[in-house]
């Protein structure tokens, strides 16, 4: 069985129709806006705010095929307010930061 890979550029691929320059653009956009929205996490102090980032979040990784980042989300989107939360999202994301680094498209 084949180790699930921190991005599914298969998955990418499908959602962007195949075109490369797109892929290429949508991972830039992904890191970009991920590492904001950690950022907000880590100041928010609303529960309405952590919400909707940990939501968008789930949301954008899941349409670029991270699905660790999109699961790890999805935790903390449950767990409103929880700062340990972050931990394993801050690592998912990570991993697939040096995932899309050492596999450029």
């Amino acid at each position: 069985m084949a180790a699930v890979k921190p991005v599914d550029y298969q998955h990418l691929g499908a959602q962007a129709a195949g075109d490369l320059g797109v892929m290429r653009e949508v991972l830039c956009l992904f890191l970009t806006h991920t590492e904001q929205v950690i950022d907000e996490l880590e100041r928010a102090d609303d529960p309405k705010v952590w919400k909707q980032w940990t939501h968008t979040l789930k949301g954008s990784a899941r349409g670029i095929g991270a699905f660790a980042v999109a699961d790890a989300a999805a935790v903390a989107e449950r767990h409103s307010m929880d700062k340990s939360t972050l931990g394993p999202l801050k690592a998912a994301f990570a991993e697939a930061r040096t995932f899309i680094g050492c596999n450029p498209l």
